[in-house]
């Protein structure tokens, strides 16, 4: 077999195992979002019932505080009136807490094998023209379900595509903040390097697909730096989607520019269904016919017209970068080690965690510690112990070991480790029988 043959049959292996994985991390997107989606709602709605109810209830409660102060009230009363005050006060501030780990650790089971197993993701450079409302829907869509299964998206930043409020403003909402990405406006060439090492942080990069809706991480800059964003992400990616459905000066910019770094090959080209007609004889002088005719995709309201087409075009661009290179990096396949130690973690971290909280394990079937024989009373470190938590123990130490071992060889494995070892410190407190 001749060296060409084996670059095609090479290309062709890493672009087949690029689909598959990119479906699979589809369907773990779906189940992470309606995860977080429905505990944002179950845990909205519970702080918004408790603070209807407090303000329900305030002005009652300050009639009756001064008689409580004095102790006026008969025993009962005076008892449970300060636990309802305590409840008021820690209630709603619990509720919101919880909303900044709670949809993270119970989505870590789906989201850790692509945390830690994604070693080196592609980067794609999603290029468009700015505020044009409805079809910047259709392409965050396509973006979503069709690009960023195969990478991360990077995209400049305006009024279509950008960091939501909610996620510069973390205070209000903490569970759609906290994990999501955000960088500050760059304005200056040191900023720009500051980008550049944002997307070398692989592992915080996972988190950030695996909790945002829209899988697109948009770059806010200065009319002064676009271009040089531009510019660092071009020298940067794997591939280049390019909308070219109204062809702006910055459009015709960057596509020029992705021809001077030597990445023409890498673009992939996508045009508006209702204008593909119209700009033919425009797009094959700007293109190129043989652009036009391979590389070339149309989409509409509902996404793009051939998804498969597509899907396979951006993987085999992504396969032939890498055989270019003579690596395989941007698809590197995890070792065994990393595989079972992702594989033990998902299976002993939810029963871990189920250690701290006796009310959770109860809830769940799970091994917990023995309760108290009486409640004021420690029995001791032998009489709290059984052999169910134990194990638990042990796996989870066990797992523990394993982590740091793959962590020393794999990066992105790193933040699970630290997770595991908040987990594994996290356990004794279910002991106290709380």
């Amino acid at each position: 077999m001749n060296t060409a043959s084996k670059s095609n049959t090479s290309v062709s292996n890493i672009s087949s195992r690029l689909v598959r994985m990119a479906q699979w991390r589809y369907a773990s997107a779906w189940a992470i979002t309606r995860v977080v989606a429905a505990i944002g709602v179950l845990f909205l709605g519970s702080l918004a019932y408790i603070l209807v109810r407090a303000a329900i209830e305030l002005p009652e409660v300050w009639r009756t505080y001064p008689a409580y102060q004095r102790g006026a009230l008969g025993p009962v009363d005076q008892a449970f009136f300060g636990i309802g005050l305590q409840l008021m006060i820690w209630l709603p501030a619990s509720v919101y807490a919880a909303l900044y780990v709670l949809p993270f650790i119970l989505t870590l089971p789906v989201s850790s094998p692509i945390i830690g197993l994604w070693q080196a993701p592609p980067c794609f450079l999603f290029l468009r023209p700015f505020n044009r409302g409805l079809l910047s829907r259709a392409l965050k869509r396509v973006a979503r379900r069709d690009v960023a299964p195969l990478g991360h998206i990077y995209t400049l930043s305006d009024a279509d595509i950008n960091v939501p409020w909610y996620v510069r403003i973390p205070i209000l909402l903490g569970q759609l903040a906290l994990f999501s990405f955000r960088m500050r406006t760059i304005r200056d060439e040191k900023q720009v390097e500051r980008l550049n090492r944002a997307v070398d942080r692989t592992w915080l990069r996972n988190i950030n697909w695996c909790m945002s809706f829209g899988k697109v991480f948009p770059v806010a800059s200065s009319d002064a730096c676009w271009r040089e964003v531009v510019n660092c992400l071009l020298k940067r990616c794997s591939a280049v989607i390019v909308d070219v459905s109204d062809l702006r000066e910055n459009v015709t910019w960057e596509i020029d520019q992705a021809k001077v770094l030597g990445v023409e090959s890498r673009i992939l080209y996508l045009i508006s269904s209702e204008r593909a007609d119209n700009s033919r004889a425009a797009l094959a002088q700007t293109l190129g016919e043989a652009a036009c005719a391979s590389r070339l995709f149309r989409y509409g309201r509902s996404g793009l017209a051939d998804r498969a087409q597509f899907t396979a075009a951006l993987a085999e661009t992504v396969a032939a970068e890498a055989a270019g290179k003579n690596s395989q990096q941007p698809t590197r396949s995890p070792n065994r080690l990393a595989i079972a130690t992702i594989a033990a973690f998902v299976v002993g971290m939810i029963p871990v965690l189920a250690l701290a909280f006796p009310g959770f394990a109860d809830l769940l079937g799970l091994p917990r510690w023995n309760p108290w024989e009486h409640p004021a009373y420690w029995p001791g470190v032998a009489k709290v112990v059984n052999a169910g938590a134990a194990a638990v123990s042990a796996f989870g130490v066990a797992t523990w070991v394993l982590l740091l071992i793959a962590a020393k060889r794999t990066e992105t494995i790193r933040f699970l480790f630290v997770v595991q070892t908040l987990l594994l410190l996290a356990a004794p407190i279910g002991m106290l029988d709380w």
